[in-house]
């Protein structure tokens, strides 16, 4: 990874990966973190359950690419 990447907030990094912006309305970007999260194999209820829990964001996304590398993997 460029020595420019590696001190970006990790938020920042994923986005750039997964190619988003910050030009989208909460209601559509929740849209889109519901659909990465069901598309990756989680129920609405459980992303719901995290989120009601705490969990951070940083954090859910990691899991939703962490849960999608590894469904893709098995595929």
């Amino acid at each position: 990874m460029p020595a420019r990447i590696l001190h970006r907030d990790p938020v920042e990094v994923i986005l750039m990966g997964l190619h988003e912006s910050h030009e989208v309305s909460a209601y559509e970007a929740v849209e889109r973190l519901v659909h990465a999260a069901e598309t990756a194999g989680f129920e609405t209820k459980v992303l719901l359950g995290m989120l009601d829990q705490g969990i951070t964001l940083q954090k859910l996304i990691e899991l939703i690419i962490s849960k999608d590398k590894c469904s893709q993997k098995a595929a």
